[in-house]
């Protein structure tokens, strides 16, 4: 099986969501208010994988009293594979709360070392295994894990409103190429150490574009694109280092053969909360074309384009 072999820490999130907008009727009473949040999860994906396929259970969801937990039954089984750039797959829909200020959400997953994820997938296109798992090419499955998972999900920190008779909508972004590791001595289980996004989608916006055949079709590249902050010179990410300039996003390259029945190649990177980056072109997230990045300007709601000729 071929994994990236680096292993991340969980990147706990904060400060990436925004207050949405939203206001009451005149005179009624706040403590009576209520509004939706809705969240839904998409992936920056891996190569070599055919499906990851995580199982959500419930949801946890933090005010300024206990907290309420929204169960999911039955379960949402995704195949991130199948959500990538600005794709995503809705786990909680318009889901009503009281209106105001809270302090985090934990996504409940089934995901527990020594379990038999992947137990009963039929190798087709479906998540149709029990618990959570990945399927290779060559039709290998191996269970997914988190640590500590049973007990505490995935917790994204982070405050949050939810807007009185307003709704607040995000996604959470897995990032596959800085998650998964196949650590020593736990085989056949997978580590999902999930590298995740909170966005708060009326801040989002797309990057996409074209690689140069010359960059991604080389013989024995794996062709990405990373999405770095502004002003990072591209860099590889280092084992075990929690780095602020290690990408915010990244993206596999996909090949397509065109009416002319030659081969092009494209990228998309969803959700990326508005503002300046620096993305780059790489074969092994080593080296990277061109060696100090590419500007791009993302706003909400806009698909800007970036080309590697």
């Amino acid at each position: 099986m071929q994994l990236i072999s680096k292993q991340y820490p969980i990147i706990i999130l904060s400060g990436l969501l925004a207050v949405v907008a939203g206001c009451g009727s005149s005179g009624s009473d706040p403590a009576q208010e209520t509004g939706s949040l809705s969240l839904a999860v998409s992936d920056g994906p891996i190569h070599n994988a055919t499906k990851v396929c995580i199982t959500f259970d419930e949801i946890e969801i933090k005010g300024s009293g206990a907290s309420t937990v929204v169960a999911l039954d039955p379960p949402e089984k995704v195949n991130l594979l199948d959500f990538q750039g600005k794709n995503a797959a809705p786990i909680l829909s318009n889901h009503e709360l009281p209106a105001g200020q809270y302090q985090w959400m934990r996504l409940g997953v089934d995901a527990v070392r020594g379990s038999n994820g992947g137990a009963g997938d039929t190798g087709g296109v479906e998540c149709d295994g029990v618990s959570s798992y990945i399927a290779m090419e060559g039709g290998s499955t191996y269970n997914l894990y988190v640590p500590s998972g049973a007990q505490t999900g995935l917790k994204l920190v982070g405050g949050f409103m939810v807007p009185a008779n307003g709704s607040a909508n995000f996604t959470a972004e897995f990032d596959l190429m800085k998650s998964l590791n196949s650590p020593v001595g736990q085989a056949p289980d997978v580590m999902l150490k999930p590298a995740v996004r909170l966005v708060n989608n009326i801040e989002a916006g797309t990057l996409v574009g074209m690689v140069s055949g010359d960059l991604a079709g080389v013989e024995g590249c794996d062709p990405s694109v990373f999405v770095f902050n502004d002003g990072v010179t591209p860099n590889a990410i280092e084992d075990d280092v929690e780095n602020p300039d290690d990408p915010v996003a990244t993206a596999m390259v996909n090949a397509e053969i065109d009416d002319a029945g030659e081969t092009e190649y494209s990228y998309s990177v969803g959700y990326l909360t508005a503002g300046e980056y620096e993305a780059a072109f790489t074969c092994d997230g080593a080296v990277f074309e061109p060696a100090d990045g590419k500007g791009a300007s993302i706003s909400a709601n806009v698909v800007t384009t970036l080309d590697f000729p």
